[in-house]
């Protein structure tokens, strides 16, 4: 294949003296983390009840890290299954018996799920954590019934340490930690092998920011906790341009959806973007789903499956859609870095798959 045009690592974005006020109305206590699982760990441990056991409810369809924080937590786990159609959680009333708390989730920036079971919820003292790494730039990714918010905004732009946490009333009673020094080291790193990739177009630095990124990755999912932001990620997130980033990312997934040809190798999840979404990446359904990515890569383009099944949920059978959406699915990005015309490319490969 030739160069890489599609999928890629960003580089470290550079702040600006503005500030954007991103977030600041949703709750009334908001903390910057290391990253998204930090953020979540922090929002669990704060709403953990001491005096009876803590079952969580949770997507059968999700990222083990986000289980590994409600483990590390103390709560048990009780799955719900996530419909393959638009990817809709399947809510049951009756799982709901013993429930402290529920994830909710919306995926790519679209969000899907039952508001009248939300209530239930709320009528029954259950409290509701709603993940928004997908849906944080959504006008609807932050669900009025939810107590919490967490989630990570590292696959939205160039940033060390991406973990945001909000509280809807009162201030957290966890504090924060400093931030790993060495995590921190491997972040920055990583995005400056990108950043010299992009310079001088090598790919051998691309290779070294993949090696140090996983490496640090790793070790993360070992070792979080409630680990802090440093400064220059949070400055740069306060002084992000928001509405170009918003406007980028959906004039980009309009752009895919208007040239892709839906076939057997490429169903869009969401073939149609609603006026309250900002999409995280365009997401299909493939049914060879490694001959797709070899097709792809074989065009220039890299693709991501969010997520393998997760070793937290060894009965994965029991919840058939998430099963199937587990071995189906494929992610492109089609952030800010992007133009019409590579997404036009990218719809139009799609279309020769």
């Amino acid at each position: 294949m030739g160069e890489t045009r599609l999928g890629s690592m960003f580089p470290l974005e550079s702040p600006s003296p503005r500030k954007n006020g991103f977030l600041k109305d949703i709750g009334s206590d908001l903390h910057y983390f290391m990253s998204g699982r930090c953020a979540l760990y922090a929002c669990l441990l704060d709403a953990k009840s001491k005096n009876e056991d803590n079952i969580a409810y949770v997507p059968a369809y999700t990222c083990e890290t986000v289980l590994a924080s409600y483990e590390k937590a103390g709560y048990t786990l009780r799955f719900y299954d996530v419909d393959a159609k638009e990817l809709t959680p399947l809510f049951k009333r009756e799982d709901l018996a013993g429930v402290t708390v529920l994830n909710l989730c919306g995926y790519y920036g679209f969000s899907r799920y039952d508001e009248q079971f939300l209530g239930l919820c709320k009528e029954q003292g259950v409290t509701i954590l709603q993940d928004t790494t997908h849906s944080v730039f959504s006008r609807d990714g932050h669900s009025p019934f939810a107590d919490y918010w967490a989630g990570s905004l590292r696959k939205w732009m160039g940033v060390a340490c991406g973990g945001v946490g909000i509280k809807k009333e009162g201030v957290f009673s966890i504090n924060s930690k400093v931030p790993d020094e060495k995590h921190l080291e491997g972040r920055y790193l990583a995005m400056e092998h990108r950043k010299q990739a992009l310079e001088s177009g090598d790919a051998t630095y691309d290779i070294l920011a993949g090696e140090v990124f996983w490496e640090t990755e790793m070790r993360l999912r070992e070792m979080f906790d409630v680990y802090g932001s440093d400064l220059l990620s949070r400055r740069i997130i306060e002084s992000l341009n928001i509405d170009a980033l918003i406007k980028r990312r959906r004039d980009n997934y309009e752009t895919v959806i208007t040239h892709y040809r839906p076939s057997s190798q490429c169903q869009a999840i969401f073939p149609h973007l609603d006026d309250k979404t900002c999409p995280s990446h365009f997401s299909w359904y493939s049914e060879d789903r490694n001959r797709a990515q070899q097709f792809l890569l074989d065009h220039g383009i890299r693709s991501t499956v969010y997520w393998p099944k997760p070793p937290q949920l060894p009965n994965v059978k029991k919840y058939p859609h998430a099963n199937w959406i587990y071995d189906s699915v494929v992610s492109v990005q089609i952030d800010q870095r992007y133009t019409a015309e590579d997404m036009e490319y990218l719809g139009k490969t799609l279309s020769q798959m």
